[in-house]
């Protein structure tokens, strides 16, 4: 017995050192809780005396039961602490799975906070037929019977329940009852699962599959613009991705974010286990986008645009609004016969004929070449320049014009004779100052690059076409922003669509402000050219874009076509360009309509074709927007026509004033609540007045005042 104990405690002794040397820590311990079981037991062996052969017994019964307890206690060891992690790992095999979560995609909003593109939840109802049959509570086909009495199944309710029960015998998990439920369907659902069987979702019989949906709100007047999403070549990705127009601009602050969580429930019914800890995930949905689009001018614009598309039967038809002194895209609309999916607005280069005419009478004005009343000789209507003859587009165009008339006729041979002033090198500066050599930058995918060609790369023809706006390229968007320096003050601004990025909270993630890209003109020659153009609707060939009682400007354009490095007979891009108030504009507006269609060759114009689109979009601008002709009096008073206003008088205005040097503003306060009948004619100060300073006002009734 002796040498039993000594072979034990020298066993016990050897294993924990060798453990340690062999770094098997869990050996080192088991070995040294049986050292010291053994000392402790073999000590008690030795101070017993054995006085029965019962307390021998339960002195040995005692000794198994301890040793029992130090292999348990052994077993603890090895689980709570050596193989811990691998204990761990294999209870998280048997109840952990992963949940995917899919961040809505943002919505797009109008600048009233109209939505243009939003989500919607659609679901799938799946039911798992195995454990439908094996639901020791027969919930599921009551259920389903009252889904069939409401009709939000089609299934005739027998041949369901037949069916399942037949998935269910043959052990299938997998049945698609119901596509494309909507949120209110859902909810009459989930009512009748907790009237009758609730619990049937939770523990995975039945389940709604969620799925998010794209709306978009009048596709067919804002799908050029919005875009859409869809799977662009190449991608493997699961979710859809902006593929044109805003949706794929902005997509990396639409798109929601796709986050996995990790749930802990049984294997085999999916119920969450109360040990699962919920992990919330802030701020996966995308960010919301607000457009400097107003929709109202954009159905209008699209609406207008539309009828005269039909009308002329024309190839294309686009148009835009925006405001020339932020460059806040307002509205545009496209139509093409070819259904292409692309924006012509900002991917299009056309030449675009009369219309640039302005730009380059600015500039002009710009470097001190002409004035306003500067004279030049037409002659009969053409000139001859390197060996081609440029002629008028109308024949009663002809002998010594003014600036202003050369605009208000949209003379071509005029222009000529303004581009003769220029260099190439300083006609082509103007040219990048006008932003015509770059992008613009907006916020619009695939805006199209000019192709330019270096003055020094020029013919000699090239500048007296360029200066009546053939033989150079733009796209509309480029013209409409240099138009828009025209008249702004004379300073080009960057345009774009979005205002702001919105998260979820409300909070903005990103602004979008006017950015001024560089001064043009002086204020003072954008002035002269705003009331050039606003005569150029009163008298010239912009008529049919004016409204009566509202005071416009604008310019017309008729642009041969070319093809094959020829222009086609009587084939033409008709266009006008227009703003309001003429004095300080607030809307500039561009109508271009490609190859349109008439009997009559002038019905092809601009002025016939583009203009009346331009007015209609004007009168119905002021009607949505309630600027009454009143309103524009006041923002500015200049009068134009030749106009009666009642005025009532204070009986000790004894003197008539000497006006002169006074604006149309200055006359009418004056002459505010005062009764005479007061007739001003022109624009800008006083040169003329009847009564004359200082004659007496006694038995005056009528007032006439000049401007110039």
């Amino acid at each position: 017995m002796k040498g039993l104990k000594i072979s034990s405690l020298i066993l016990c002794i050897v294993l924990f050192g060798g453990s340690l040397y062999l770094k098997n820590y869990f050996i080192s311990v088991s070995s040294l809780l049986v050292l010291i079981y053994l000392l402790v037991v073999y000590g008690e062996w030795k101070k017993h005396k054995s006085v029965s052969r019962y307390n021998d017994r339960v002195l040995a019964g005692m000794n198994i039961v301890g040793f029992l307890i130090v292999i348990l206690i052994i077993r603890l060891i090895n689980l709570q602490v050596f193989k811990v992690d691998e204990y761990r790992k294999a209870v998280e095999n048997q109840v952990l799975s992963k949940e995917q979560y899919v961040g809505n995609r943002g919505t797009i909003y109008d600048t009233t906070g109209k939505r243009l593109a939003y989500n919607i939840n659609i679901y799938t109802l799946i039911i798992n037929p195995k454990f439908a049959l094996n639901d020791k509570k027969e919930r599921i086909f009551p259920i389903l019977k009252e889904y069939c009495k409401e009709g939000l199944l089609d299934d005739n309710y027998l041949n369901l329940k037949n069916e399942i029960i037949q998935l269910g015998n043959d052990k299938k998990q997998y049945k698609i009852l119901r596509k494309n439920i909507t949120d209110s369907e859902k909810d009459q659902m989930m009512e009748i699962i907790g009237k009758i069987g609730s619990g049937v979702v939770r523990e995975k019989i039945l389940e709604f599959r969620k799925e998010n949906k794209r709306k978009y709100f009048r596709s067919d007047i804002f799908f050029n613009l919005i875009g859409n999403i869809g799977y662009p070549r190449g991608y493997k990705g699961e979710e859809k991705k902006g593929i044109f127009g805003i949706e794929k601009e902005y997509d990396n602050y639409l798109n929601g974010l796709k986050v996995n969580r990790e749930i802990r429930s049984t294997r085999t019914r999916g119920i969450k286990l109360p040990t699962d800890k919920i992990e919330a995930q802030e701020d996966i949905n995308g960010k919301d986008i607000y457009l400097t689009i107003d929709s109202d001018i954009q159905y209008i614009l699209s609406d207008e645009l539309k009828k005269e598309f039909n009308k002329t039967k024309a190839q294309e038809a686009y148009a835009i609004v925006v405001d020339p002194n932020t460059g806040r895209i307002i509205a545009e609309s496209s139509f093409n016969r070819k259904k292409e999916v692309r924006n012509p607005v900002f991917q299009n280069q056309v030449e675009p004929g009369s219309i640039f005419k302005p730009i380059i009478v600015g500039a002009a004005m710009n470097e001190g070449y002409v004035g306003r009343y500067s004279t030049f000789d037409v002659g009969d209507g053409k000139i001859k320049k390197y060996g081609h003859t440029i002629r008028e587009s109308s024949r009663h165009v002809k002998g010594i014009l003014t600036v202003q008339e050369i605009l208000e006729k949209s003379s071509n041979v005029g222009m000529v004779l303004i581009g003769d002033k220029f260099t190439d090198e300083k006609f082509e500066e103007y040219l990048k100052r006008y932003g015509l050599y770059d992008r613009t930058g907006v916020d619009f995918p695939y805006e199209r690059k000019p192709y330019t060609v270096s003055y020094k790369r020029w013919d000699k023809l090239k500048r007296s076409t360029m200066a009546f706006g053939q033989g150079i390229a733009v796209t509309p968007i480029q013209m409409i922003m240099a138009f828009s320096t025209v008249i702004n003050g004379g300073i080009l601004y960057r345009p774009y669509l979005v205002d702001k990025v919105v998260n979820e909270d409300g909070v903005v993630v990103r602004r979008n402000l006017p950015k001024p890209v560089r001064r043009v003109l002086k204020p003072e020659v954008s002035a002269t050219m705003r009331a050039i153009l606003e005569k150029a609707v009163e008298v010239g060939t912009v008529k049919n874009a004016g409204v009566e009682g509202y005071r416009v400007g604008g310019k017309t354009g008729t642009a041969q076509i070319s093809a094959n490095g020829k222009y086609v007979r009587h084939e033409y891009l008709a266009s006008t360009v227009g703003f309001f108030p003429a004095n300080k504009p607030k809307y500039a507006i561009l109508v271009m309509v490609y190859k349109p269609q008439a009997d009559l060759l002038y019905h092809r114009f601009g002025g016939a074709v583009a203009a009346p689109v331009v007015g209609e979009v004007i009168r119905r601008v002021t009607k949505v927007k309630n600027i009454l002709s009143e309103d524009i009096a006041q923002i500015a008073p200049g009068i134009y026509k030749e106009n009666e206003e009642k005025i009532k008088i204070d009986e000790n205005m004894e003197i008539m004033p000497d006006l002169k040097g006074l604006t149309a503003r200055d006359v009418l306060n004056l002459f505010k609540n005062k009764n005479y009948l007061l007739k001003i004619s022109g624009t800008g100060e006083v040169i003329g007045q009847y009564p004359k300073a200082g004659d007496k006002m006694e038995n005056i009734k009528t007032i006439t005042i000049r401007l110039k």
